[in-house]
């Protein structure tokens, strides 16, 4: 009985055991709820400015003069130079300027137009940006960062049964380019 009909306490326990919610708010529409805040600000630990500038100082392990370490390195290298070039107001200022020009919205007040014949995909794709990855909220920092490295990594966080249910922005320092891998 208890299975069938669960108290209180543990559909609470149930719906609050992960750091993302997920409601059904009416057919294919969900609504994600971000209670610890991780897209918008990642893996908080492991993406503070602080820690991720001082990551750079740290030693590569095994590091041997194979291509592929000598890009890490540059690219590192390369890193540091955008950090501190950051820290310069006017570059600063202008990277901002970017990033605002860039995600200026319409004037119907929306941040990204979606086209489509089909309107289930116009639905679909309207829930899935701002709803789930709200990009009213993180397209802002999501494009500077772009601006700022060249490159910018979002890993997706996918349920088999709804779908995408979230995004975490991934540090540029902490991907690895792999040439000439195959498992």
């Amino acid at each position: 009985m208890a299975e069938n009909n669960p108290s209180l306490f543990q559909r609470l326990q149930r719906l609050f055991s992960t750091d993302v919610i997920i409601r059904n708010v009416g057919g294919n529409q969900l609504k994600v709820i971000d209670v610890d805040r991780v897209q918008s600000s990642g893996n908080i630990e492991q993406n503070r400015r602080v820690d991720r500038f001082s990551r750079m100082y740290q030693n590569t392990p095994g590091f041997s003069y194979y291509h592929g370490q000598l890009h890490l390195a540059t690219r590192l290298e390369l890193f540091k130079d955008y950090e501190a070039m950051d820290t310069d107001s006017i570059i600063s200022s202008a990277l901002d300027v970017y990033a605002d020009e860039c995600t200026t919205k319409t004037e119907t007040g929306d941040i990204l137009v979606i086209k489509s014949p089909n309107e289930r995909v116009q639905k679909v794709l309207h829930n899935l940006f701002y709803d789930i990855l709200n990009v009213e909220f993180n397209l802002w920092p999501w494009t500077r960062n772009l601006l700022k490295y060249g490159d910018f990594f979002l890993k997706l966080n996918v349920a088999e049964k709804y779908g995408v249910i979230g995004v975490e922005p991934i540090a540029a320092y902490e991907m690895i380019r792999e040439e000439e891998f195959d498992p």
